[in-house]
């Protein structure tokens, strides 16, 4: 059940990406208008397409079975502190995320970018809480780092249990996955640390955010188009490991 749980949850999570890398990548390269970017913008475009309810509502189904799985394994399992602390994070971003879902699929708000601003402004008015939003950025670099070294370094060991073709063309889509994931994780970061420093909520971003201040770099259209599909590859990377039935 467990495992079943865990597979569900990676798909879903996977369909998100592929989404927000397909509408983000229109955006760049095709200049498409009025549609939004990262995980709003993503679940907006599932929502739209046939059956779009159905899908979204598998996609909240299965964000909460995993993010269940991972909570339970925080509180109960017998792995180190550290890893607890991981499946405890892990748990809160999948249930965030299927509470995203939700708001959208049942018309309750569009939630996003503001809810998220609110959240930081709550913490910056707590004492320390400037500094616990230091701490939690640095750490979002820092695991954008790991992933992107982990996808130059080319680490992604699930594809030696298949054949060596497919192996190594899985393996290529998921190394550039966790490379534009990394990317992007540690621009993430580097906001939040810019919020916390500044005292201004303003200053966070979103994942579409973040795409959004790449096109205004010289890198351009572009590059945000590259990035894009990373994610979208890095979405096949989940659909892959989910039916390897691995886990993250």
């Amino acid at each position: 059940m467990r495992g079943t749980l865990i597979r569900l949850g990676l798909a879903a999570t996977g369909l998100v990406y592929v989404a927000m890398g397909v509408v983000s990548a229109r955006v760049a390269f095709l200049g498409a208008r009025n549609r939004e970017q990262g995980v709003p913008g993503a679940l907006r475009f599932l929502l739209e397409q046939p059956y779009g309810p159905y899908v979204l509502g598998a996609v909240v189904a299965g964000l909460i079975g995993v993010a269940l799985v991972h909570g339970v394994e925080a509180a109960t399992g017998r792995r180190g502190v550290a890893a607890r602390v991981g499946l405890a994070v892990n748990a809160i971003g999948y249930a965030a995320l299927a509470w995203t879902s939700a708001r959208l699929l049942f018309h309750l708000g569009r939630g996003g970018g503001a809810s998220e601003r609110e959240s930081i402004a709550w913490l910056l008015g707590v004492p320390g809480g400037a500094v616990a939003l230091e701490v939690v950025g640095a750490a979002v670099i820092a695991g954008g780092a790991w992933e992107a070294y982990q996808g130059i370094r080319g680490s992604w060991s699930a594809g030696r249990r298949l054949p060596r073709r497919l192996g190594r063309i899985l393996s290529a889509v998921a190394r550039f996955g966790l490379v534009a994931r990394g990317l992007v994780l540690a621009a993430l970061g580097y906001f939040l640390i810019r919020a916390a420093e500044e005292a201004d909520p303003a200053r966070a971003r979103t994942l579409g955010g973040v795409l959004r201040s790449f096109s205004r770099t010289a890198l351009g259209p572009g590059f945000v188009g590259v990035v894009a599909l990373g994610l979208a590859a890095y979405g096949m990377q989940l659909w892959a490991l989910a039916l390897l039935k691995r886990r993250v």
